[in-house]
């Protein structure tokens, strides 16, 4: 006895319709990424150096090409006078400016308000009263490294 072609149709398309919806949930249940995958591994800071030296940038050859080296930490020029490395911090510590350095008149300057400073950092013309920080400086491994010089507290005058 033949079915009518409604019923024959209708249950055909729930038969469908059931196995499409079943086979689509196990595929995405299946795709999908476990929960627990492993995470990559978190990049590793330098090992800390015995002399307090930093790597900063490199490869050294930067300076030549570009005559200053400039970080967000460090600005690094040679000075033409007696060739020797100089660091610095760029940032002008009247406004926090980055400061820039004029190789025709070997001077630091700051385009906001400026302020001129020396090759050493020292203050030559303000309103910044205050110099700009100034690092220890040597290329090593085709990088240059810097640290934070030492203070010279026997150096200041005290005025009465």
């Amino acid at each position: 006895m033949p079915l009518p072609f409604a019923t024959t149709r209708r249950r055909l398309l729930f038969l469908g319709a059931s196995i499409a919806s079943t086979f689509g949930t196990a595929i995405a249940a299946f795709g999908q990424q476990p929960t627990s995958a492993p995470k990559p591994p978190a990049p590793q800071s330098p090992k800390p150096r015995t002399d307090g030296f930093v790597p900063v940038v490199g490869p050294a050859n930067i300076l030549e090409k570009n005559g200053k080296v400039l970080t967000d930490k460090v600005l690094i020029i040679r000075n033409s006078a007696d060739k020797k490395l100089v660091a610095v911090s760029p940032l002008c510590p009247h406004r926090n400016c980055v400061v820039d350095w004029k190789q025709d008149t070997q001077k630091f300057v700051c385009p906001c308000h400026a302020s001129e400073f020396g090759f050493d950092g020292k203050v030559l013309k303000g309103p910044s009263e205050k110099g700009l920080i100034a690092f220890d400086v040597k290329i090593e491994e085709n990088r240059f490294f810097v640290k934070p010089r030492a203070i010279d507290k026997s150096s200041k005058t005290i005025s009465g």
